[in-house]
């Protein structure tokens, strides 16, 4: 382990450390607890598909014409907890000063929301469309078919975000060296 790696740990701790307390909320959340994520992605649905919902709190955003529900397990909390780790750890191991290091812990939970909104939105969107095209051909295996959208979907920008992130942060350090 190098010597950079040791000074990290302790902000790697508190990122892990907000991921425990975070997931064990999400545990006790209900559709209330969750608006802050919920809402915003179902303003973006809405306006992405022309749909208008109403907020049914024991249920979530009810689309009637699309006859969708988005609630608790369509928020993307686990992708934006999971993302906030991602972020944390990338961007930490990219700076020398303290301050810089503390403020990636806000920096990666705000960058994170604001990436799972657009994952989140796009998700669903994609579940739509592509369980409309399927449903006479697999009728009895919608579920798999969403879940297998929400896994390819949240992997694949997780795998975009990681890479982007990475390559920046790098092309920042390196100018950085130049200037």
């Amino acid at each position: 382990m190098t010597v950079q790696t040791n000074k990290n740990i302790p902000y790697y701790l508190t990122a892990v450390g907000f991921f425990i307390l975070l997931k064990f909320g999400f545990t006790l959340a209900d559709n209330n607890d969750l608006t802050f994520l919920l809402n915003p992605t179902d303003k973006l649905f809405g306006l992405l598909t022309g749909s208008h919902s109403i907020y049914l709190s024991e249920s979530g955003y009810f689309h009637e014409n699309l006859n969708i529900i988005i609630d608790k397990s369509c928020s993307g909390f686990n992708f934006w907890v999971l993302c906030f780790l991602l972020f944390t750890y990338l961007t930490v191991k990219h700076f020398d000063k303290t301050l810089s290091k503390i403020l990636t812990i806000p920096t990666a939970l705000i960058g994170a929301y604001l990436l799972t909104i657009f994952v989140n939105t796009s998700r669903i969107f994609a579940s739509i469309i592509v369980q409309t095209q399927t449903k006479g051909i697999f009728l009895n295996q919608q579920h798999i078919i969403h879940e297998a959208i929400g896994i390819i979907t949240n992997l694949t920008f997780l795998i975009l975000a990681y890479i982007l992130i990475e390559k920046l942060l790098i092309h920042k350090r390196y100018n950085a060296k130049f200037a």
